[in-house]
């Protein structure tokens, strides 16, 4: 055998090496995450609740409207509250409303920044008490649904990085923050809580509580690969291929 006829059988080896090294890592990247089957951006919620029945004699908000902490939501007369109050009731001030014993009304005050999801009185409305409105705060985060086998569920830790895929196809970067499962006719759902500081930083609308999202989670590697995969992941990353 010529000494090229060998470097071309030495080339050919080490190339068929390559491509299956190649392919082992992928392949083992590739155990070693999953794709959620439902997921949406929210945010947490706060009910404005009215403890009297009462009317509403004024409105400041509408639904959609965005409100500071300490804004004024709505103003509630309440006759069963100036009675109380005229029979030694009291009723301390707090963030979320305060009383004016003299007109027997209420003031209620959002507690935190946010945007008015659901709008449950107007004003002139009777109401007996019960949510004035719903306000989502403006952190924002995703909840994504997994259906995962017991060895995977084991393998998804508070931490574990995530890669948010948007409506409009950006990817953006996150942390899971806590994990829970549920069982149910359809089996057992595996709900992640994905906390990204990306999230502000990219269209509202891609980021309004209820839009749909996909999410992909690493899984904890503890295999024989794990470095190995991770070093590669590591290398394409700074190269800008990930």
């Amino acid at each position: 055998m010529t000494w090229v006829n060998r470097l071309r059988l030495t080339l050919g080896i080490l190339g068929v090496v390559a491509l299956v090294a190649a392919l082992t890592l992928v392949f083992n990247q590739r155990q070693n995450q999953i794709a959620s089957y439902t997921g949406a951006v929210e945010a947490d919620k706060y009910t404005v609740g009215a403890d009297y029945a009462g009317t509403v004699v004024e409105q400041d908000v509408e639904q959609g409207d965005p409100v500071r902490k300490g804004e004024r939501l709505f103003v509630v007369q309440s006759l069963a509250l100036k009675e109380s109050l005229s029979n030694g009731l009291e009723v301390p001030d707090t963030d979320a409303y305060r009383v004016n014993a003299k007109h027997g009304t209420i003031t209620y005050f959002a507690v935190k920044d946010g945007q008015v999801r659901e709008l449950n009185a107007r004003l002139g409305n009777s109401i007996a008490g019960g949510s004035l409105a719903t306000i989502a705060a403006d952190n924002r985060f995703v909840l994504a649904n997994f259906k995962l086998v017991p060895r995977d569920y084991a393998r998804v830790h508070p931490g574990s990085a995530a890669r948010i895929r948007l409506a409009d196809d950006t990817v953006v970067t996150g942390t899971v923050s806590d994990i829970s499962a549920t069982t149910g006719e359809s089996g057992t759902v595996t709900t992640v809580r994905v906390k990204s500081d990306d999230l502000t930083r990219v269209t509202a609308a891609l980021a309004a509580p209820g839009a749909p999202v996909s999410v992909t989670v690493a899984l904890q590697d503890s295999g024989p690969l794990a470095g190995v995969s991770d070093a590669a992941t590591d290398l394409l990353a700074k190269m800008g291929l990930k």
